[in-house]
C-alpha cells in the first residue's frame, strides 16, 4: 500500500537533475505534480462524459459553448482555436453533436456565409449534468484537505497564476472571451 503523498516525482526529478544541471529539483517537483494533477482532473472530466457517448473534443466543444454564455454560440474557427483541434475535425464533431441534438447550426450575424454552432437546451442540460457529476467527484477528492489547506492551496495557486500571467501572458484557456471574438 502506497503511503499518502508518495509518488514517482521524487525519483524522476532526481534523475532529470542529474542529466540537466539547470533543473532546480524543488521547482521541478512542483511543476511535475501540477502537470500530473491537471492531467488527472482532465481524465476525470473525460471519464464522466464517456457514458454520455462524448469524446474529449465533444466535451471541450460543449464546454466552450456553455462558458461563453448566452446565446452559447461560436464560429467553428473559434472552437478550433479553443480546443486546439484542426478545423476539419471541428466540422465533423459539430455534425455529430448536431445529429444528437446537442448543438444547432445558425447563421453568424456578422457573416452569413459562416454557420456558427449554438448549444441547444439539450446540450446545456447534458453539460450541466456532467459538470455536476464532476463537482461531486472533485469535492470528494479535495475533502481530504482541511479548510485551511484549501485556502493555502488556493492562495498559492492564485499567486502562481499571477506570476505566470505577468511572465507569459493571459491564461491559455483556449478561447479568449472578448466581445469581438464572440460576434457581439
Amino acid at each position: 500500500v502506497k503511503k499518502p503523498g508518495a509518488d514517482e516525482t521524487e525519483a524522476l526529478v532526481a534523475a532529470w537533475a542529474d542529466a540537466v544541471p539547470e533543473i532546480n529539483p524543488k521547482v521541478e517537483r512542483v511543476v511535475d505534480r501540477l502537470m500530473i494533477s491537471a492531467k488527472y482532473l482532465e481524465r476525470l472530466a473525460y471519464r464522466l462524459s464517456a457514458p454520455h457517448d462524448l469524446q474529449r473534443t465533444d466535451y471541450e466543444i460543449l464546454a466552450r459553448l456553455f462558458w461563453v454564455g448566452p446565446p452559447y454560440r461560436l464560429r467553428p474557427s473559434q472552437l478550433a482555436a479553443g480546443t486546439m483541434a484542426p478545423p476539419t475535425s471541428i466540422t465533423s464533431r459539430l455534425d455529430r453533436l448536431e445529429k444528437r441534438g446537442l448543438v444547432s447550426r445558425v447563421s453568424d450575424p456578422k457573416d452569413r456565409r459562416v454557420l456558427a454552432a449554438e448549444l441547444t437546451d439539450e446540450g446545456r442540460e447534458l453539460f450541466v449534468e456532467i459538470v455536476g457529476e464532476q463537482a461531486i467527484e472533485e469535492r470528494a477528492i479535495f475533502e481530504q484537505f482541511s479548510a485551511k489547506e484549501l485556502e493555502t492551496m488556493d492562495r498559492l495557486l492564485r499567486k502562481l497564476m499571477s506570476f505566470l500571467e505577468d511572465r507569459l501572458g493571459p491564461a491559455p484557456r483556449g478561447l479568449l472571451l472578448e466581445p469581438a471574438l464572440l460576434g457581439g
